[in-house]
């Protein structure tokens, strides 16, 4: 493998769908746009959930589409050593914010390495591995931007960051079986029960289910803090999406992996650029 594979196997593109998450939680903590916000931003979403999924490609040794990669490049052992570089250097760039990220960042790669090195492999199982992503990408990719946004990590003691984080982490945590349902089969074969393998189309329902409870809990918090100004495009958005999923759901074949692989893509495409542009249109309203 080249350099070229090894940046493919980042999969900078898909990882996006990502930035929401960060994104909320900085917007939730009220902080300014500082360098902490732009080093995080640049750790999180190219050296820890790059280093993490190229880390997943090499134990995976996937033939068939992976999220972000219709033909992905065969690994090798110099993937391992990349991946595992790229996220200390990570490591080490993320401390110039304050001890407490690392500590969320330690957190979130503990999580991303045991949902797939074979020694515990979450991804293994169901539950772990919808319990694996929720908590990693869900609450930690939250609270890391929280706690760019403020400086003083006592704030994560009060009730409203966990409220935000739980809506990111429900729409997290919904999305997550949906990025499996086209690999369903190549899964099945190499012995990892994921929750799309174990559940098949009732995966659906359950998004149908996060998506709606993240929808109405979002709404809720912003509207008590903010006005229903605020608080309705998120509801809107968040129950537009669940109407998508479930129009996927009814018309899901098996069989058609090409188009289940580019309607997860798309759907998560769609759900990122809505949520980025109603960040982006708050931060710019109470920060500019």
């Amino acid at each position: 493998m080249g350099i070229k594979e090894y940046l493919q196997h980042l999969r900078l593109g898909f990882n996006i769908i990502l930035l929401p998450i960060f994104l909320w939680g900085f917007y939730l903590s009220g902080g300014p746009i500082t360098w902490r916000f732009w080093l995080g931003l640049f750790v999180f979403h190219i050296l820890f959930y790059g280093g993490s999924v190229a880390f997943n490609s090499f134990y995976d040794n996937d033939d068939g589409p992976i999220g972000g990669l219709w033909r992905p490049p065969k690994p090798t052992y110099g993937l391992f050593v990349f991946a595992m570089a790229i996220q200390l250097a990570g490591l080490l760039l993320i401390a110039l914010i304050n001890w407490w990220i690392v500590l969320v960042a330690g957190f979130m790669g503990v999580l991303s390495t045991a949902y797939s090195h074979p020694a515990i492999r979450l991804k293994r199982w169901p539950w772990a591995s919808v319990l694996a992503v929720s908590f990693g990408q869900g609450i930690g990719g939250a609270a890391a931007g929280w706690l760019c946004g403020q400086g003083d990590p006592t704030t994560l003691l009060a009730l409203r960051p966990w409220l935000g984080f739980l809506v990111a982490t429900l729409v997290t945590t919904g999305y997550y079986p949906l990025t499996q349902i086209y690999q369903r089969e190549e899964d099945r074969q190499r012995g990892d029960i994921t929750f799309a393998v174990r559940y098949g189309e009732r995966s659906f329902l359950f998004a149908v289910v996060c998506l709606v409870g993240a929808a109405f809990l979002g709404t809720g918090l912003l509207w008590a803090t903010l006005g229903p100004w605020q608080a309705l495009p998120l509801g809107v958005g968040l129950l537009g999406m669940t109407a998508l999923v479930y129009r996927w759901w009814r018309r899901y074949d098996d069989r058609q992996i090409r188009y289940n692989f580019l309607q997860v893509h798309r759907l998560g495409y769609l759900l990122a650029g809505g949520f980025v542009a109603y960040i982006g249109w708050q931060l710019m309203q109470t920060f500019v």
